[in-house]
């Protein structure tokens, strides 16, 4: 069933997600569970890569409107553990929840050396996400198998596989989609676009003949463009990579299918900065595209060398806004530490954003605040209520198509 239009005339609502537990939070991603309420995974430790990075989670109830405490949810030696053998540090994880009520996490993790050198770990959980125990590692390259990282929401097929996006860092960048079934064995794989500077690719679905896919673009200088490809064969083959009209600072992307050629991408809007984030909508396929919400805009401060009194109080307004963090003055120095210097002075950054829409048609992005927590926003649906589309499967003759 194709999805339905739905209307929406309400405002945002927005609060943060994490506890300020950790120093540095990164990387949300969320799903939605049977009874309604959402689960998010993001990363959180002392800094990026630093070895007591573990996966976090906390559950959202839309009646409550309310956030549950964030727990440690998957640490690095519990999948050493499991996988036997050494893990240096963990990054992004991907949820998804089967028909069946079983969830699988995809996480990066990395036995050696950087992010380029990263495998995906297969997780799965009985209990909606509390508790997890160890599947598999993917075998996704055919030599040493590393080089595979994953941070965009798979698309979900009617015969119960999903296609989930990766993209690699090794060598060339560039992005793919790959086809598993409910035992995470992959089934294909096809390449999206063929650069070798684009990755994170965000796959949208909107009928079973056509996807399109957004990839942050790492061509430098000319990098301050979306990439774009698209997929007339339920994803098996994509079409070369374009610049899109999007503007983006080579950041991460998020977005979700309304309609027949109706998206919404929630991304940083400009060329330069992560100082922004705004969710754009296009009804005619991207050919045009409008700014519908404005999250965040700090981009008057871009250039100024913000001392961290003056960022204080602008980041206090934040703080104090509906919904404010239980320990603001925690929070707040978190954000300081991890946001200001003396050689460039404070800075604002909201990225990585991870956007669903739920059953009822509400829509939900998580995405980084200042290195320093997790943010929700909230739009519930108006009326006309959503149908969510079913996605078909490509049939084995077009599998035999897989390059």
């Amino acid at each position: 069933m194709p999805a339905v239009d739905t209307q929406y005339d309400g405002q945002w609502a927005g609060q943060f997600a994490s506890d300020a537990d950790t120093r540095l939070v990164h990387a949300p991603s969320m799903v939605e569970l049977p009874d309604g309420r959402l689960r998010a995974f993001w990363f959180a430790g002392t800094r990026e890569g630093a070895a007591d990075v573990a996966i976090h989670s906390a559950l959202f109830d839309p009646a409550a409107d309310k956030w549950t405490d964030e727990a440690v949810v998957v640490t690095r030696e519990q999948i050493a553990v499991g996988w036997n053998r050494h893990v240096r540090k963990l990054g992004n994880a991907v949820p998804v929840l089967d028909d069946d009520g079983r969830m699988r996490l995809f996480v990066v993790a990395v036995s050696f050396g950087g992010w380029a050198a990263s495998r995906i770990v297969v997780l799965e959980s009985d209990d909606q996400g509390e508790t997890w125990s160890f599947d598999k590692a993917l075998v996704t390259t055919p030599f040493l198998n590393i080089s595979t990282l994953v941070k965009t929401p798979p698309a979900q097929y009617a015969d119960g596989t999903i296609g989930l996006p990766v993209y690699h860092e090794m060598i060339g960048k560039y992005g793919e989609i790959l086809r598993l079934d409910e035992d995470s064995r992959i089934l294909g794989r096809a390449r999206i676009g063929h650069g070798r500077k684009a990755i994170q690719p965000l796959v949208l679905v909107d009928a079973p003949d056509h996807s399109v896919s957004f990839l942050r673009n790492e061509n430098e200088p000319n990098n301050g463009y979306l990439y774009q490809s698209d997929s007339g064969d339920g994803g098996w083959q994509w079409s070369p990579l374009e610049y899109s009209r999007l503007e983006n600072p080579s950041a991460a992307v998020g977005g979700v299918v309304l309609g027949k050629n109706h998206w919404l991408l929630v991304a940083n809007c400009n060329r330069e900065e992560r100082d922004d984030l705004c969710i754009r909508e296009t009804r005619d396929a991207g050919a045009t595209w409008q700014v519908a919400w404005t999250l965040h805009d700090r981009e008057q401060w871009r250039d100024e060398k913000l001392t961290t009194g003056q960022y204080e109080a602008l980041i206090r307004d934040e703080l104090q806004a509906e919904n404010a963090p239980d320990n603001p003055d925690v929070l707040l120095e978190r954000v300081k530490a991890n946001k200001c210097d003396q050689r460039h002075g404070c800075r604002f950054q909201y990225d990585y954003p991870y956007m669903i829409r739920a059953r009822n048609g509400d829509l939900h992005v998580l995405y980084t605040w200042n290195k320093s927590a997790i943010r929700h926003a909230w739009l519930p649906a108006g009326e006309n209520p959503p149908s969510q589309p079913d996605i078909a499967s490509p049939s084995d003759k077009e599998r035999q198509n897989d390059h």
